[in-house]
């Protein structure tokens, strides 16, 4: 009987011993993917802050172009540099340029139609409303809703009995909190629209047909495609006089919302690091002087 509880408990140990074995082994193994989990955290983290670093390169990169436009031209023209796009260019380090990847692109806010326009000191402009319904119209998007927006617009201006009744619509994707507006309408309307900080005039060297026709009144769809048509076979126009005299026959006041020259430009851009994907969207404002600003930008 001695014998065979010595046995017993020898075995016993053995198991005990095999236990702590495997608990330790367990132990160790999730020690080991815990570091290797905080590990790519580290890696990411780290990855995502080059890669904001190099966009913040980018973004002083856009100021430089567009400061060398205005040196270059006294106009804004599709042809310039700053229409230039930037796709895949390496920007990793010397040993490897590649692990890094850099694209981006300006767009000309002043081609749309800038929905600050609608309305001056909570006062909706009905000319201004009246554009804008042909615009969409031509969009196919029901007209009404130019009334809606110069509504949400009039409500968030300051007028001479007290303050804004709303927040101020930022982009095309605040419109989504306005009745009426389906996630295609907004899709639709984004290379068409714009909500900038201050009233602009649409430049006439930038803009599409859609836009020029609706801002043009009598100019039409029509008369408008004809114009881009012969403007981007390079016949651009030299200043606003320019303008109203192609169109003469048309529109005898043609050139009040139209200018051949912008100030502002919105910068997108993103960057990849490894396996890592960083985007950037920026409002820039060009002055007098042709130095940008950035009013607004996000990751």
């Amino acid at each position: 009987m001695n014998a065979r509880a010595e046995l017993r408990q020898r075995g016993m140990a053995v198991i005990a011993a095999l236990l702590v074995v495997v608990a330790a082994s367990a132990l160790a193994t999730s020690v080991v993917e815990r570091q290797g989990v905080l590990a790519n955290i580290l890696v990411t983290e780290r990855d995502r802050a080059q890669a904001a670093w190099l966009l913040q390169g980018g973004l002083d990169w856009s100021r430089v172009v567009l400061l060398m436009d205005a040196r270059n031209s006294p106009t804004t023209r599709l042809d310039g540099i700053w229409a230039r796009p930037i796709i895949g260019l390496p920007v990793g380090t010397a040993e490897d340029p590649n692990r890094a990847l850099f694209s981006g692109q300006m767009e000309d806010e002043q081609s749309k139609y800038n929905l600050r326009n609608l309305a001056e000191g909570g006062r909706i402009d009905p000319g201004e409303v009246q554009a804008l319904e042909s615009l969409l119209q031509w969009l196919d998007i029901d007209p009404a809703l130019a009334e809606v927006m110069a509504r949400r617009v009039a409500a968030a201006q300051f007028t001479e009995s007290g303050p804004p009744r709303a927040v101020g619509l930022r982009g095309i994707d605040d419109l989504r909190m306005l009745e009426g507006f389906t996630p295609r309408i907004i899709d639709t309307l984004q290379p068409f629209i714009t909500v900038l900080p201050a009233a602009t005039p649409v430049n006439a060297n930038t803009a599409s047909a859609e836009v020029l026709g609706a801002v043009v009144g009598k100019l039409g769809l029509a008369g408008a495609r004809e114009l881009v048509v012969q403007r981007d076979r390079g016949l651009w126009f030299t200043n606003r006089a320019d303008f109203v005299n192609r169109v003469r026959s048309k529109e005898k006041d043609a050139g009040q919302r139209i200018s051949v020259n912008s100030n502002w430009f919105r910068v997108t851009g993103e960057v990849t690091v490894g396996a890592t994907l960083v985007g950037m969207r920026a409002l820039l404002h060009r002055g007098n002087q042709g130095l940008a600003s950035v009013r607004w930008v996000t990751y």
